[in-house]
């Protein structure tokens, strides 16, 4: 029985220590994997204030104080993050085909969808899309960008099926767009989000909700 106790006390703080991990090293940490952290380490601080060894609650104090900074850090970058421009979706899609179709156009940028679901693009400024997060109505973000990639790229079909295979695994992507320098076409390819890697759960389409 000794034996059984003893593992089941050092199993806690590692369930606990696991789970913050899997907060800071995993692409897309989910609502699990908080839950876990902070629920393993709180039966360890109860085992720990009642029978347990004087390392576990210290132990389990370490494990909540680095949970807590993960979370910190996301709210910290979701205050500082660009602001938030409402925009027509109608208008979005026009002013940038206008700008991608003309000569005198963008040579390439980036677009993706951010965590909070707001579509950012960058090195479209000149053409009057600023890099900031921009709001388009009630739809869904996710669904306005594959439209817009699609309407652009030669080679969209392909890159849209492993941008959903990536967000399926909750590694969200970034769309970046080049035309051609010969044949004047654009073709897409993807790019790892650097930062906060989870894609937008809460869609309003279920294609894209997680």
């Amino acid at each position: 029985m000794d034996a059984l106790v003893t593992a089941g006390t050092v199993a806690i703080p590692a369930l606990a220590a696991w789970s913050v991990l899997r907060l800071w090293l995993r692409p897309g940490a989910t609502l699990g994997d908080a839950v876990s952290a902070y629920g393993w380490s709180a039966l360890g601080l109860a085992v720990g204030h009642s029978s347990g060894p004087g390392w576990l609650v210290p132990a389990c104090w370490t494990a909540i104080g680095l949970a807590v900074a993960y979370h910190l850090g996301r709210l910290l970058l979701w205050i500082v993050a660009k602001p938030i421009v409402p925009t027509d979706p109608a208008a979005l899609r026009r002013r940038l085909l206008d700008a991608c179709r003309a000569e005198t156009g963008p040579e390439a940028f980036l677009v993706g969808v951010s965590p909070d679901g707001y579509l950012t693009f960058w090195g479209l400024e000149a053409a009057g899309i600023p890099r900031c997060r921009l709001r388009p109505g009630p739809g869904c973000a996710t669904c306005l960008l594959e439209e817009l990639v699609g309407e652009l790229a030669v080679n969209a079909a392909d890159v849209v099926a492993e941008y959903r295979a990536r967000l399926a695994d909750r590694a969200n992507q970034l769309f970046a767009l080049r035309r051609g320098v010969i044949d004047n076409r654009w073709k897409a390819e993807l790019r790892p989000v650097k930062g906060a890697r989870t894609p937008f759960e809460h869609s309003p389409c279920t294609v894209h909700r997680f």
